[in-house]
C-alpha cells in the first residue's frame, strides 16, 4: 500500500516555494518553485550538489533563512500538527516555538557552529527536553544520557558533561542527533546528519532513525549527498539542481533507472569498490617518519583523568603518496594528524620530516612553526568553524600567503588565489563574499584552497571532502590525485568514508582505542583484512542497494502535540 493511500492528509505541504537572496553582487534566487508533499512516516530524500539549494529549502520549513533572503508573495508551507494546519510563514513568538523545536526538529549540517562553546552540551539537551515536555531536571537527563547511548556516544555520563570543543567531530554529530530526536517530533528535517560519522556508527544511527519513524510515525526530510546512505534508509526521492527540482518519484525508481541527465551524473561519480588500484611497484622513502608517538591530553578538569588519545604509533609516510587513515570516531585520527603539524601535544615519541631542510617534532621540543608552515599544512574538519566569520573568502586563502612572506607585492597574492580557487572549483566572482554566504560543501572547498596556496609538501586532509556532493567530491579527489603525481604530494588523508579512501588512497592505516592495528596496500586492506575490526569496517560501508522493503505499519498512532 502506498503512502498517499495509507494516510488521508500529508503532514507537511510545499507550494511554490520560491527563496531569494540580495547580495552585493545583485538578486540570486537559490530555490525556484519548490512543491513537496511529506506524509506522516515517510523518509524523503532530498539530494543535489552543493549549492543546489536543500538547506536552505529545510531550513524555511523552520523559518530560520538569514536576513538576506525572501519568500516569494505566492510561497506557501502548510504543516499539520495532528490537529490542524498551520501556516508555517505566518508563525511568531510562541507558537513558533511550538513548532520549531517541537513539532519540527533538525539536525544541523555543523554541529560545532549549533551549540552554545561556554555551556555543557547535556545542560542544552535537557533544557530542550524541558521546554518542549515539561519533564523535570532529572528525568530530561536521564532521557538525554540514554539518547547519547542510543546514538552510540561511548561513556555518556561523561559526555553529557563536557563542553562541545572537548568532543571529537563524530561525538559533536551524534550529540547534535540526541539534541534533535530530544523532543520526539512529528517532523525530523536531518541535513546530512551521518557526513561526520564513521560507518558502523552511520548504520547504527540510521538504524535509530528508522526505529523512531516506525515507533512515533516520525517523518524525514533527509538531505545528503550520500546517494548509498539514501538507498539504505529513504522511501522517495527529490533531485534538486540549481534551486528546481529535476526529479523525483520512488527510491528505487530515480536511484535505479534515473531520467535525468543530472541524475545519472550523480550516480555515475559514485565511488566504486570493484576497481581497487594496484599496490605499488616500489615503496618510496619516507618523507615522514613516526617512532613510538603517544598523546595524552591533560584532565579537563576537577575529578578528571588524562585522556590517552594514541598510544605508540610507529609508521612510515612514503614521499609522493596518498595515505588513508581510517577508524571510529574517537580512535585518535585527528589527534595524530594534529601532531603531525605541532597542533596536538606529543606526550612521547617524535615526528621525523625529511625536507630538504629536515625537522623533528618530539616532547618538549619547541615547534618552528613558519618552516613547517611552509610545507605542511592541515585541511580542517568543520570548515565552518576554521574559517574567519569576518574576513572575505579572497582574504582567507591569501593568508597563508601574507603570514609566510611568499609573495613580493598584492598583484602576485591575487593571482595565486584566482590560481587555486580555479583549481577547487570555486567561483571567482564569489571571493568577496564571507563564509557565511556559502553551502557546507562550498565552504569545505574554501578549507582546501587555503591549503593548497602555499604549496606545501606534505597535507593532512581531515575529512576533506566529507560534505562535499559526489560529483564535487569526485573533482576534488581528481585534483589530489594530479596534485601528488604532478608536485610529488604526500597527503595523509584522514577519512570514516572507505569507499572513498579505496578510490583514492595508495596505502591504508587502521586505527582503533588510539592504536595502529592494521595497514598495508590498498588491494591487502580492502581484499584481505587481517584484523576483525577492519573487516568491520569495510562490512558496513553503504554502497548503493534496492532499499529494503520497510512497510510502515498500517495503523501508526500519532498523539496530537499541544
Amino acid at each position: 500500500m502506498s503512502l498517499p493511500e495509507m494516510f488521508s492528509e500529508p503532514l507537511l505541504e510545499i507550494r511554490d516555494l520560491s527563496i531569494d537572496f540580495h547580495t552585493p553582487e545583485g538578486h540570486h534566487r537559490a530555490v525556484d518553485g519548490l512543491n513537496l508533499n511529506l506524509q506522516p512516516g515517510e523518509v524523503m530524500g532530498l539530494v543535489g550538489e552543493s549549492g543546489s539549494g536543500k538547506s536552505i529549502s529545510a531550513k524555511s520549513i523552520m523559518r530560520m533563512l538569514p536576513s538576506n533572503a525572501e519568500l516569494t508573495p505566492q510561497s506557501r508551507i502548510r504543516l499539520h500538527t495532528g490537529k490542524h494546519w498551520v501556516n508555517v510563514n505566518a508563525l511568531h513568538g510562541r507558537d513558533l516555538r511550538l513548532v520549531r523545536g517541537g513539532q519540527v526538529s533538525m539536525i544541523f549540517q555543523e554541529p560545532m557552529a549549533s551549540f552554545a562553546p561556554a555551556i555543557r552540551v547535556g545542560d542544552q539537551v535537557v533544557e530542550t527536553i524541558q521546554l518542549h515536555t515539561g519533564a523535570d531536571y532529572a528525568s530530561a537527563r536521564r532521557q538525554g544520557i540514554e539518547l547519547f547511548d542510543r546514538v552510540g556516544i561511548r561513556q555518556p555520563e561523561k559526555r553529557f558533561d563536557q563542553y562541545v570543543f572537548e568532543l571529537s567531530g563524530g561525538m559533536r554529530q551524534r550529540a547534535m542527533i540526541a539534541l534533535a530526536l530530544s523532543t520526539r517530533p512529528r517532523l525530523l528535517i536531518a541535513d546530512e546528519p551521518t557526513t561526520a560519522l564513521d560507518v558502523t556508527v552511520q548504520a547504527q544511527v540510521l538504524e535509530l532513525m528508522l526505529e523512531l519513524r516506525e515507533q512515533f510515525g516520525m517523518a524525514m526530510l533527509f538531505i545528503t549527498h550520500d546517494l548509498g546512505v539514501i538507498s539504505r534508509i529513504a522511501d522517495n526521492l527529490t533531485v534538486m539542481q540549481q534551486g528546481r527540482v529535476v526529479e523525483s518519484g520512488s527510491c528505487n525508481k530515480v536511484l535505479f533507472a534515473p531520467e535525468h541527465d543530472y541524475t545519472r551524473r550523480l550516480l555515475d561519480a559514485l565511488p566504486q569498490l570493484d576497481n581497487l588500484p594496484p599496490a605499488p611497484a616500489k615503496t618510496p622513502a619516507p618523507l615522514v617518519s613516526i617512532r613510538d608517538l603517544s598523546i595524552r591530553y591533560p584532565a579537563s578538569g576537577p575529578g578528571q583523568q588524562p585522556f590517552q588519545a594514541v598510544s605508540g604509533i610507529d609508521l612510515d609516510l612514503p614521499a609522493g603518496q596518498i595515505i588513508g587513515l581510517v577508524g571510529e570516531s574517537g580512535s585518535g585520527k585527528t589527534s595524530l594528524g594534529k601532531a603531525l603539524l605541532g597542533a596536538a601535544p606529543i606526550s612521547q615519541g617524535e615526528v621525523c620530516y625529511r625536507f630538504d631542510s629536515p625537522l623533528t617534532l618530539s616532547a618538549g621540543r619547541r615547534v618552528r612553526r613558519k618552516p613547517l608552515a611552509r610545507m605542511a599544512q592541515l585541511v580542517f574538519q568543520d570548515p565552518y568553524s576554521s574559517l574567519n566569520p569576518r574576513m572575505t573568502v579572497r582574504d582567507i586563502i591569501a593568508e597563508p600567503l601574507l603570514a609566510l612572506g611568499l609573495c613580493r607585492n598584492k598583484a602576485e597574492v591575487d593571482q595565486r588565489v584566482l590560481e587555486v580557487a580555479r583549481r577547487c572549483h570555486l567561483d571567482v566572482t564569489h571571493l568577496r563574499r564571507f563564509p557565511h554566504a556559502f553551502s557546507g560543501g562550498q565552504r569545505q572547498r574554501i578549507s582546501i584552497a587555503r591549503a593548497l596556496v602555499v604549496n606545501p609538501r606534505f597535507i593532512v586532509a581531515d575529512e576533506a571532502v566529507a560534505a562535499l556532493d559526489v560529483s564535487i567530491q569526485a573533482d576534488i579527489l581528481a585534483l589530489l590525485k594530479s596534485l601528488r603525481d604532478e608536485m610529488g604530494l604526500t597527503i595523509l588523508f584522514i577519512s570514516h568514508d572507505l569507499s572513498v579512501v579505496a578510490n583514492l588512497c595508495d596505502h591504508v592505516c587502521v586505527m582503533q582505542h588510539g592504536q595502529l592495528v592494521e595497514q598495508g596496500s590498498v588491494r591487502d586492506i580492502f581484499l584481505n583484512p587481517q584484523q576483525a575490526y577492519t573487516r568491520t569496517l569495510i562490512g558496513a560501508i553503504p554502497t548503493l542497494q534496492p532499499p529494503a522493503e520497510r512497510a510502515l505499519p498500517v495503523a501508526i498512532e500519532v498523539s496530537p502535540r499541544a
